[in-house]
């Protein structure tokens, strides 16, 4: 785990289903066994390309999630790398029972790609904004549930996951709205990798941050700092299986007397409620968890959104000074 003492170069504004795209694309070049479902969202999901690319390979069925879910089983258990992608909403609630049964029963090799997750969505209002898929995802056996910092690390993601022998499902969420992209486009994808940032000499707290939840945080710990409040942030990318172990050594490490977790998504079964289940049976600690509470989202700007759940950097600082201290 490499530890940084800066705020990492803002290298743009990119949503993660861009990074996502061009990751498909890259590893169905170099492997013919790379096949995508079309669900009537290509072109929101970017895969554009690789339909014109790569005809035979792109199969549309239209709006079908659940007969989506039923191809992608059959083509993994035949021997393709199948990339099952729509708005994360439709993916893991409609075509649920196709995921549980067909796909992770069988353990079949599928991506599955959850686009427009948690309040990014914006306009498009409470039926397309997913903010239950880690929930219903991680509780799956055989699935790993994956969320990246930004779009350099989808892209990487999804390259590494596509290239590698899969032998179990994998899924992705991916947000709608540009989102900041800092990480290294160089880097090769780890699922051991964590993101570890320092704010001060002596952190009692310990920030961690789901996904592109990463980037807002930092910032909330540049203004706790400021406050006289030290900590660490630990950006999150893989849900499932989680670094339970990791995280513990931190707590213990640094005698943390309090962690925060922050994920755009509900509070109830998400992100947060992984972190309190590996750390209730590795290093008890008082745990305050940010997100949604138990509401449905609603239409509106991105950042508007954000601001009003208090998921933005000022909002986060906010709750912490008022709850976790």
């Amino acid at each position: 785990m490499l530890e940084r003492y800066v705020l990492p170069e803002l290298l743009g504004q990119e949503s993660t289903r861009e990074g996502f795209a061009r990751g498909v694309f890259r590893a169905a070049e170099e492997n013919d066994r790379v096949v995508v479902i079309g669900l009537d969202v290509t072109g929101s999901l970017h895969l554009d390309r690789f339909r014109e690319r790569f005809p035979s390979r792109f199969i549309s069925i239209g709006i079908a999630e659940q007969n989506g879910a039923g191809i992608a089983a059959g083509l993994a258990l035949n021997g393709f790398l199948p990339v099952f992608a729509t708005y994360a909403t439709f993916a893991t609630t409609r075509a649920l029972d196709q995921i549980r049964v067909s796909i992770c029963y069988n353990k079949a090799p599928v991506l599955i790609g959850g686009a427009h997750a948690g309040l990014s969505v914006g306009p498009d209002g409470a039926t397309h904004q997913a903010l239950e898929d880690i929930a219903t995802m991680r509780v799956l056996p055989n699935m790993r549930v994956l969320t990246p910092l930004d779009s350099n690390q989808a892209e990487s993601m999804v390259y590494s996951v596509l290239r590698s022998e899969m032998t179990a499902p994998v899924y992705i969420r991916l947000g709608r709205a540009p989102a900041p992209n800092f990480t290294d486009p160089n880097d090769v994808y780890s699922v051991e990798e964590i993101y570890a940032y320092r704010f001060g000499e002596k952190p009692r707290l310990l920030l961690l941050a789901c996904g592109t939840m990463l980037y807002p945080t930092l910032n909330a710990a540049e203004v706790l700092k400021g406050r006289g409040v030290d900590s660490v942030v630990l950006g999150i990318s893989c849900v499932k299986p989680f670094c339970g172990d990791a995280v513990a050594h931190y707590v213990e490490l640094l005698d943390i007397q309090c962690v925060v977790t922050v994920e755009e998504h509900q509070v109830a079964g998400g992100f947060g409620g992984v972190v309190a289940e590996a750390l209730s049976s590795k290093h008890p600690v008082r745990i305050v968890r940010l997100g949604v509470y138990d509401s449905f989202g609603e239409s509106g700007a991105p950042e508007d959104l954000l601001c009003k759940y208090k998921l933005d950097a000022a909002g986060i600082a906010e709750q912490v000074m008022g709850c976790a201290l």
